[in-house]
């Protein structure tokens, strides 16, 4: 019982990790983090520590449908 206890002190989950690196990214200020503007990030969208939700799929959506444009569809 105590090995599980001590595992889970040092592993993060996945969705965890993600969250650390763009709060280390921002300064460690979680308002940043909500805000960030790097749509381009591969870690985007699981910035807030979750899964993405609709709002946040759908702003992936506008960006890269506007960039294809952008690029003539390349």
């Amino acid at each position: 019982m105590d090995k599980e206890l001590i595992m889970k002190k040092l592993y993060k989950t996945p969705i965890q990790a993600i969250r650390a690196k763009c709060l280390d990214c921002s300064c460690f200020k979680p308002k940043e983090v909500r805000q960030c503007t790097a749509i381009d990030c591969p870690i985007y969208p699981y910035r807030m520590g979750r899964k993405p939700d609709k709002a946040t799929v759908n702003t992936l959506n506008k960006f890269y449908i506007k960039k294809d444009k952008r690029s003539g569809g390349v």
